[in-house]
């Protein structure tokens, strides 16, 4: 995206057996995702990819991740209900469409105590 372009943001808390498990932020352009809410996203029962194909004809067909641990700052421990400090996973994504095209920036924080990071891109 170019410096200027409308940004649709979308930050979630994701739960497992109603225990607070992963915090995404997501940025998407604005030109391609305008009408996307978190409302919108969380009423969708299929995989957000799926989503973004069917409703805003937008497909993602490779993605670039870096993972690393980090420490749960003040804002995501309270939406974590963790302490400060509590490990994380944090997995970095960049989303390209055809073209090579990035289309998706987004940011989770994992909490792996009982659970585990795992990926399948197809």
């Amino acid at each position: 995206m170019k410096a200027g372009e409308s940004v649709v943001f979308l930050k979630r808390v994701q739960s497992f057996a109603g225990v607070p498990t992963i915090l995404e932020e997501l940025w998407l352009p604005g030109s391609i995702f305008k009408g996307l809410t978190i409302e919108r996203l969380n009423e969708y029962k299929g995989p957000m990819y799926a989503l973004f194909e069917s409703e805003f004809g937008t497909h993602m067909i490779r993605a670039q991740e870096e993972i690393r641990a980090v420490c749960a700052e003040q804002d995501t421990a309270d939406l974590l209900q963790v302490e400060i400090g509590a490990p994380l996973l944090s997995v970095e994504r960049i989303s390209f469409t055809y073209g090579d095209r990035a289309v998706e920036l987004r940011r989770g924080l994992y909490l792996t105590n009982a659970h585990h990071y795992r990926n399948e891109l197809s």
